[in-house]
């Protein structure tokens, strides 16, 4: 089948060489974790052929598809990355089968809109960070500045606060970072307007309880069993393959699991999706407080309905009354998507830094 494959590749007609170019990324992507690795450098070799005259919109939507695919190869993924910034944005912010040293390389060479895509990953050590800081213009800056996985040398530190006194919406960003001293945090306060230092404090106070509840008793939590973990008619791995597939949405999946009240499967889930520690996000499920969940789906765009059904699973769970879960509700209401992601970014960085002490 492979073999047909890259010799309809030689197809000469547009048309068809862009709906061969989406069979085959869609076949690839279904099945990426299963093939050899003499079906993988076939494929490679496919999408190769295919993408050296397809249109730059076709290789935008093949980069953005395969930006999200773990299994992408690292030859092909590199390939992308490395053309026009519309195409390479995808594979440069999204992307696992970058390395450390094509992103650095990557981060030397190329212009403001690659490094501006680059600054925006999940996770950059400080010396690919350096780099950043150092070519890069105001949005770049901006970018690592609201960038909680963007780790910061000294150097940088410094650099972003002299930066914070003159530009209000880089200093703004940086009164968010959970990685600030007491210093530099005191420092961007004196430079904010009365009011809005002291609203800016408290909320950094109030970020820094959640982060000591989801801490307390994570372990036990795991340890202790303390979801039940019940028969389902879905996998949760399925599920979770599905959801970064695209064959189904995290609202859909979130909604069965809740039905269901297969909470310590439905934790697998939201941890792998949100990138944090199971434990973390079991301990939030069952304590008390609703804050901490809250925070964590709202974040990632559960619905209100849906959340709802999982307000009423888990005061199963925990023998919760009517009144309570209403209570959970009326707070989920409140919390906007937004201020739940900059929490959310607040949470991971301290509890790295916390595991790392």
């Amino acid at each position: 089948m492979l073999n047909s494959l890259v010799d309809l590749a030689k197809e000469s007609c547009s048309d068809k060489r862009r709906e061969l170019l989406g069979q085959v990324s869609a076949l690839f992507i279904a099945d990426a974790d299963r093939y050899t690795s003499e079906e993988m450098t076939l494929f490679t070799g496919v999408l190769k052929k295919l993408i050296n005259d397809a249109e730059t919109q076709d290789k935008a939507k093949l980069s953005a598809r395969l930006a999200h695919v773990d299994e992408t190869p690292n030859d092909l993924a590199l390939e992308l990355a490395s053309d026009d910034a519309a195409i390479a944005k995808y594979m440069l912010q999204y992307s696992n089968s970058l390395t450390r040293d094509d992103l650095i390389l990557l981060a030397r060479s190329k212009g403001q809109d690659h490094l501006l895509a680059i600054s925006k990953r999940d996770h950059l050590e400080s010396r690919l960070t350096d780099i950043l800081l150092e070519r890069g213009e105001q949005p770049v800056r901006r970018s690592i500045a609201d960038n909680p996985g963007a780790e910061l040398s000294e150097w940088g530190m410094r650099l972003l606060m002299k930066l914070a006194g003159s530009d209000a919406p880089l200093r703004e960003s940086m009164t968010h970072r959970a990685d600030l001293s007491a210093e530099h945090f005191e420092k961007l306060i004196s430079l904010l307007p009365e009011d809005q230092g002291e609203s800016v404090r408290k909320m950094h106070a109030q970020n820094s309880q959640l982060v000591e509840k989801i801490l307390h008793d994570a372990g036990k939590a795991v340890a202790g069993g303390s979801l039940e973990r019940r028969r389902s008619r879905l996998d949760a791995k399925v599920a979770l393959k599905d959801i970064r597939s695209g064959k189904t949405s995290l609202n859909e999946v979130f909604l069965a699991y809740s039905l269901s009240r297969n909470l310590f499967d439905l934790a697998f889930i939201l941890a792998e999706v949100s990138s944090l520690d199971q434990k973390y996000v079991t301990n939030v499920m069952i304590r008390y407080e609703i804050d901490g969940v809250a925070v964590l789906c709202r974040a990632l765009s559960i619905g209100t309905s849906e959340f709802n059904m999982f307000c009423k699973a888990r005061g199963a769970h925990l023998k919760l009354s009517k009144n309570a879960i209403d209570n959970w509700m009326r707070d989920y209401q409140l919390l906007s998507e937004e201020e739940a992601q900059r929490v959310l970014r607040f949470i991971k960085v301290r509890l790295k830094m916390a595991e790392a002490a």
